[in-house]
């Protein structure tokens, strides 16, 4: 781990003109890069620690840690993304997934409404939203509409298109 840091260091001394800001998240697009998670997760952290109103470093750190398994950390970081910024939906987006990787239906159902008031031409938040009502035991005239929201967005759908056949 220091081995990583005598260049990071070095790179800082020589980059003085970047802000402290860019070259940690640099370090952080590195690691990810490279698949090192843990080390990501950790700039990120910093970031967080030194910026804590930066929306960015929560998404990515969210990223990260489902990366390394840790969804609730990843609920967690954003939670706190989408109270920093509460008008992106690819945070709504992101969170919808993981609760709906954690099976928690209800607040993913919540969350890909949220992204479609927020843009509309979000076709797989249809389609997800639909899935969640159908794990929700939601009636078929409530999935169906989702889904043609969903194919009218994108007609080529494959999943929405599938779907809506089983429902017939």
């Amino acid at each position: 781990m220091q081995f990583f840091l005598v260049p990071f260091m070095l790179f800082s001394a020589l980059t003085y003109s970047q802000s402290e800001r860019s070259i940690l998240y640099d370090q952080a697009t590195e690691f990810g890069y490279r698949n090192q998670f843990k080390e990501s997760e950790r700039v990120l952290s910093k970031i967080i620690e030194l910026y804590p109103n930066d929306s960015t470093a929560y998404f990515d750190r969210a990223i990260m840690r489902e990366n390394l398994g840790d969804t609730l950390g990843a609920l967690s970081d954003l939670s706190k993304e989408i109270q920093i910024d509460p008008k992106s939906a690819d945070n709504y987006f992101l969170r919808g997934m993981l609760y709906q990787k954690s099976k928690m239906y209800a607040q993913a159902l919540s969350d890909f409404r949220t992204v479609n008031r927020l843009d509309d031409g979000n076709a797989d938040a249809y389609f997800f939203a639909a899935q969640m009502c159908q794990e929700l035991n939601k009636p078929k005239r409530v999935i169906r509409k989702r889904l043609n929201d969903c194919l009218n967005v994108n007609p080529n759908h494959e999943g929405a298109t599938k779907m809506q056949h089983i429902l017939n």
